[in-house]
């Protein structure tokens, strides 16, 4: 019997679970974020010059994103070694993540995100990236090659941003429903007929009874 493949999360669909160890300690993924938007990171080799550039923009963003109600979520897949891995990431790259750092060796959660598990990077395995709503739904899934990694890393404040908005005028909508009434202009003419057919006693001039 043929392996079938494993179908990989889309957009607009629920954040797969899982449950791993980080250096802060134990999470369940997606139900210990919600309520916060995460945005979701790997890459496959430690200290390779994508990898560097987008965890330093994210480490300078961390403060940026927290009062954004967004979380980070990182994902190594080489071995993290504890106080001694934030120790040389420190010393030698000045990356000083306050993000979870999950260690991912035997690639299961790389598998279930379709995140790639070596240099090699082919499709579909070749996810780097993911933007997850408060409510654990797949919003945005940056993939790779990319084009141009500065415009990549410029797009993510940009659509994070962006989805946010979109997120808070669907709940606003879903809360808080639209009158029936119809656009501004007809609501004008409404107000405009009203007006015009008040009766006399509600008139506003003075009416002299001599």
């Amino acid at each position: 019997m043929a392996h079938k493949k494993r179908k990989l999360p889309r957009e607009g669909e629920p954040a797969p679970p899982f449950v791993a160890q980080t250096l802060k300690g134990t999470i369940h993924f997606p139900e210990d974020f919600r309520g916060s938007w995460c945005v979701f990171f790997c890459h496959p080799a430690n200290f390779t010059n994508s990898w560097r550039m987008y965890s330093d923009y994210l480490k300078q963003k961390e403060r940026w994103l927290q009062e954004r109600n967004t979380r980070l979520l990182v994902l190594s897949n080489q071995t993290v070694c504890g106080d001694l891995w934030k120790d040389l990431v420190c010393r030698y790259l000045s990356l000083c993540l306050g993000a979870p750092i999950i260690e991912d060796t035997d690639n299961s959660i790389a598998n279930l995100y379709g995140m790639s598990t070596g240099q090699q990077m082919s499709p579909p395995y070749h996810r780097l990236l993911y933007i997850i709503d408060p409510e654990g739904i797949i919003r945005l899934i940056v993939c790779r090659p990319l084009l141009s990694i500065q415009q990549s890393l410029t797009n993510i404040a940009e659509k994070l941003e962006q989805l946010q908005q979109q997120h808070t005028t669907a709940e606003l909508k879903k809360n808080f429903p639209s009158s029936p009434v119809g656009t501004v202009d007809e609501r004008l003419d409404i107000a405009e007929n009203a007006q015009a057919k008040r009766p006399a006693y509600l008139h506003a001039f003075k009416t002299h009874l001599n």
